[in-house]
């Protein structure tokens, strides 16, 4: 996915160098053409070859032009990616991106969710109607919190190589959406987690929580630390975050069980 943002300026480019390229018709030559074709008109037999030859070339230049906008145009409609930089969202088990700034200035790093607090893991599992996951490659966690009324399990371990990591773990076949992320498409890649889809996002991006009406909630927003890794399964979606790299993330994810 990272290739996608290059590849459609690559793609505009050509575009752009293909219509400096070619001589536009004026409104006047459209019109005689369509007007010859339509009603058969005998006016273009008493045109010159080379007149002929002129307009046939503008015909075949914006048959070029319009080939490749269909190209293009197919490409971004039938992607998930393609139709991510048209809306500017993108959306994945159940958090939804934008590629906008977020509407919160300089959120904090750390921020509650709603209804957030301090529990054990074998509580935690007793309260939430999805499987929490536990990555082998990081053993107990340090903190477990539940929030939204059991909507968000999340594991934080502070004591790590990598300093402190979070996951954030809810539902996996709920309808609505958990999370709002705010950054950019160009930063998203698609990686593959347990031979399943997932999706990995470099840098800090804004976050915050959706409550189960669909509303922001802004008192949650917070700037994710390091990188971020999403996947999941029919039951329980994940995020991952922190200082990781791609590979650590993904080996970090394989081991959850």
């Amino acid at each position: 996915m990272a290739d996608l943002v290059s590849w459609r300026d690559a793609a505009e480019s050509e575009l752009r160098a293909l219509g400096r390229e070619l001589q536009v018709p004026s409104a006047g030559d459209v019109v005689v053409a369509v007007r010859q074709r339509l009603e058969g008109s005998t006016a273009g037999r008493g045109q010159s070859p080379v007149r002929r030859d002129a307009i046939a070339r503008r015909r075949l230049g914006w048959r070029a032009v319009l080939v490749a906008a269909a190209v293009v145009l197919a490409f971004l409609i039938a992607t998930p990616q393609g139709r991510a930089v048209i809306s500017h969202v993108f959306r994945f088990v159940g958090i939804e991106i934008r590629q906008q700034p977020g509407p919160v200035r300089s959120p904090p790093t750390s921020a509650p969710l709603p209804g957030q607090r301090r529990t054990s893991l074998a509580q935690a599992r007793r309260q939430v109607a999805f499987p929490i996951l536990v990555p082998a490659a990081l053993g107990k966690p340090d903190e477990v919190l539940v929030s939204g009324g059991g909507r968000v399990v999340s594991l934080i371990y502070r004591r790590t190589p990598y300093g402190t990591v979070r996951l954030d773990e809810f539902s996996g076949h709920t309808g609505r959406f958990v999370f709002e992320k705010f950054g950019h498409v160009s930063k998203l890649r698609d990686v593959t987690v347990h031979r399943g889809e997932g999706l990995w996002i470099k840098g800090p991006q804004e976050l915050i929580y959706i409550t189960p009406k669909g509303r922001l909630a802004f008192a949650s927003a917070r700037l994710t630390t390091g990188n971020t890794l999403i996947w999941g399964t029919w039951q329980v979606a994940v995020r991952l975050e922190g200082n990781l790299s791609q590979a650590t993330a993904i080996a970090i994810a394989d081991s959850a069980r």
